[in-house]
């Protein structure tokens, strides 16, 4: 199954890189458009949030959107080889993190999300998801998990980042919806209709 998962990565980050920088910024503004009004919460709800990495989807605008509605924003950060997530504060000094990205520095206050925003590079209708193979995000839903009942989850991809099954190993966790500028992909609402 691992080299199932490592041919798979390796497609599907020359398939999203083959997608124009303008249809990666539109299809971002898609996404957040769908999200927006496919998603409810309660002001004060923290979510998890991620910055991109190369030609993935940008929830930046999206996160500009959700905070304007009240929601507290929180970037993952590497803590002791897995991902933690402190509040991000408009305005605030961000540094690396590892892996190209930035978050919000030590002085910021650590939050647990109970939504989270999850960056991914293939996904299936099941919402099966792979992510890069360091299993960061695995490990950090399993904590929320098991600290909030279930953290609802939310995959954001290109429709180009389909395929028709993604290998999931035991313990691999299904995504709550997948949203991509087609629409929102809710595998519940398929499986029971």
């Amino acid at each position: 199954m691992a080299d199932r998962k490592q041919a798979l990565r390796r497609e599907m980050m020359a398939r999203r890189a083959a997608l124009p920088a303008v249809a990666r910024i539109e299809a971002s503004l898609a996404i957040a458009d769908h999200v927006e009004t496919s998603l409810r919460f309660e002001p004060g709800t923290v979510v998890g949030a991620f910055l991109p990495i190369g030609t993935e989807v940008d929830p930046r605008p999206l996160m500009a959107r959700l905070q304007d509605r009240g929601a507290r924003l929180a970037l993952p950060c590497i803590v002791g080889g897995d991902l933690a997530f402190r509040e991000l504060r408009r305005g605030a000094e961000l540094v690396p993190q590892g892996f190209g990205t930035h978050g919000p520095g030590e002085d910021a206050p650590e939050l647990d999300p109970t939504l989270l925003l999850v960056p991914l590079l293939a996904f299936d209708q099941r919402g099966g998801r792979i992510g890069y193979g360091k299993g960061f995000y695995d490990r950090a839903i399993a904590r929320l998990d098991a600290l909030h009942g279930r953290v609802e989850t939310l995959g954001l991809a290109f429709d180009a980042q389909e395929v028709p099954e993604v290998p999931m190993a035991q313990g691999d966790r299904f995504l709550d919806r997948i949203v991509r500028e087609s629409g929102v992909l809710d595998p519940s609402a398929s499986a029971s209709g």
